[in-house]
């Protein structure tokens, strides 16, 4: 077993992925494959060429049908997911990931059928099923796949893109995981993983944050050809998909899915564009701060007056559960459930895959979290969000597999706002006026990482996939230059992002696996700061509605579901409602700076 690089107390706090199966040559996972085609099979021979055609009841039980195979066969493809996260140089897992891929393909052969007639359902068919309780359950999700009738290609062309989907997409977002995870980072006489030097920028000694930018960048590099042409390549098929279907630019098939209108999303990025001069204000008062005359990307996360806290794995764990707990006692139990049980994986380990995530699997399994645990305060906020994420997930488990998940536009709410939670507690329990400066600074630096430098990477994202369809392959130079055009503008003249910057775009993995995902972090932190500004206007009173509102999964439209909580987002002043209360935290520094 590969041995921690680090040493906070997370060393042993590590998945157990047994209650999944026992290997990745486990028995049972071919099994489960093999019903699962067999199920396909029966599936399409029931139903194929039938589905408008249904009464209620059989309408309802065809449902039920693919809901119990999807619960069985989403347990291989997230075992085989988190094993290799684990360890993306482990070969047995990189085979699994590959086989539940390749059975995932077949078994999509034959249900391929099922959305394209669903979509053929007309509105006076949709009226009568709705009707009928037993299909009521599924409204949601038969109108989610009703509006891609104008992008659904013929069942036969489907059928060929579905054939070939572990070759083409998927397999390039795996080869770049893998690099990326590979990445060693040389400090001094160390070699690094990724996530260990990058939270060297987070140091005081401004020195050690210079060098450490100058070896991540000197690591980048090493490689960046093959992740350029990796990422050209899911450009180019990005364009191709979107010729296909239809749609009119990029982003389109993302802001559909996510259940959000093309003209929404734009006027959620020009909102946060038109605010870039409140980053520089920030980053204006931290030179002073730092008392240097010029700061560089290396200078962007540096603590105030070299007053930084860290803390053991069990100091972030009383922290985290703490702040649920207090918001409320369900919350509270439902999170502990995460450190009492083996579902967190947090030491920063050889090949492991970087960054944090949580891994809802089915209404019917709990969660999994997966953390890089340095031991620094930052890494219990992660460690907050996540769980956020977590409890969002078990609290959704009473929706059906199909509305479990909350479109990505939801998604960031609740760890949003459990990141607020801790914080808060973080304030109210320091008395230091130092300290609670640099974590005011550090909450605003956050904020505006998923806010503000969320749309840059969205505006990077605009860039390369226009210029890729105008202009053809980009090299590493015109990545680059893109990648510096796109950040510098939220920095005005605050902060230089130099040469070595423009090598940074080459380890973001939602470029790859998830392009035009990255708006919706900008559009879950402006909400998450306004549900979370309601909850303090109502107190506990808000508490349930919240619960109800973290419950409906993705049940619910998200205009619809916000409306639960009187708020609006349709509401062309919303967004800046939300980027008033980052302003009013940048004139909190403003004036605590002047003192």
């Amino acid at each position: 077993m590969a041995q921690a690089t680090t040493s906070t107390g997370a060393e042993n706090v590590r998945w157990d992925l047994s209650d999944l199966y026992t290997s990745p040559t486990d028995p049972q996972i071919e099994a489960v494959l093999a019903e699962g085609l067999e199920q396909a099979e029966r599936f399409e021979a029931d139903y194929r060429g039938r589905v408008t055609q249904l009464e209620p009841g059989d309408f309802a039980r065809m449902f039920e049908q693919l809901e119990q195979m999807q619960e069985r066969v989403s347990l291989p493809a997230v075992y085989a997911q988190l094993l290799h996260s684990q360890n993306t140089a482990d070969p047995a897992a990189g085979r699994l990931v590959a086989r539940v891929e390749e059975a995932g393909s077949q078994r999509g052969r034959h249900t391929v059928f099922f959305p394209l007639e669903l979509a053929e359902l007309t509105d006076e068919q949709v009226a009568t099923l709705f009707a009928d309780p037993r299909v009521a359950p599924y409204r949601h999700a038969v109108e989610e796949a009703r509006k891609y009738r104008p992008h659904n290609l013929t069942e036969v062309e489907e059928r060929l893109l579905t054939d070939r989907a572990p070759v083409s997409t998927s397999a390039w977002v795996r080869l770049f995981e893998e690099l990326a995870s590979a990445i060693k980072v040389p400090i001094a006489d160390e070699s690094m993983p990724l996530d260990k030097a990058l939270a060297r920028l987070h140091e005081p000694d401004r020195n050690r944050r210079r060098e450490a930018s100058a070896s991540v960048t000197q690591a980048l590099r090493q490689d960046i050809r093959t992740r350029a042409y990796v990422f050209n390549t899911v450009l180019q098929d990005r364009a191709i998909d979107d010729r296909l279907r239809k749609y009119p630019n990029w982003v389109s098939f993302r802001n559909l899915a996510n259940e959000t209108s093309d003209e929404a999303v734009q006027a959620l990025v020009d909102a946060v564009t038109r605010r870039y001069g409140m980053v520089a204000r920030y980053y204006r008062v931290k030179k002073r701060l730092l008392k240097v005359d010029e700061l560089f990307e290396w200078d962007r996360y540096a603590p105030i007056e070299e007053v930084s806290r860290e803390l053991s794995w069990e100091d972030a764990k009383e922290l985290v559960l703490g702040s649920y707990s207090r918001f409320s006692e369900r919350a509270g139990q439902l999170v502990s459930e995460f450190f009492e049980k083996p579902w967190i994986d947090a030491p920063v380990l050889e090949n492991k895959r970087s960054g944090a995530f949580c891994m809802g699997v089915t209404p019917k399994f709990h969660p999994y979290v997966l953390l890089n645990f340095t031991g620094r305060l930052r890494d219990a906020l992660t460690l907050a969000h996540e769980l956020g994420h977590g409890l969002h997930d078990r609290l959704a488990a009473r929706q059906n597999i199909f509305d479990y998940h909350p479109p990505l536009t939801l998604a960031e709410t609740a760890s949003v706002f459990g990141e607020a939670l801790t914080f808060d507690r973080i304030m109210a329990d320091e008395r230091d006026p130092k300290i609670r400066l640099s974590m005011l600074c550090h909450q605003v630096e956050d904020a505006f990482a998923t806010v503000f430098r969320q749309v840059a990477f969205n505006r990077f994202e605009d860039a390369a996939h226009t210029r890729r369809r105008k202009e053809g392959e980009l090299s590493v130079d015109q990545l680059g230059e893109v990648w510096q055009a796109s950040l510098q503008p939220m920095f005005g003249d605050s902060v230089t992002l130099t040469e070595d910057h423009k090598a940074w775009w080459s380890y973001i993995p939602h470029f790859i696996f998830a392009p035009g995902y990255v708006y919706a972090y900008a559009f879950g932190n402006l909400l998450a700061l306004s549900v979370y500004r309601r909850y303090q206007e109502a107190g506990p009173a808000f508490v349930q509605r919240y619960l109800d509102f973290l419950a409906a999964g993705g049940s619910t439209r998200p205009d619809e579901l916000v409306r639960t909580l009187d708020m609006d987002i349709t509401d062309p002043g919303f967004w800046d409602r939300g980027l008033d209360i980052l302003d009013g935290m940048v004139k909190q520094i403003e004036e605590l700076a002047a003192t």
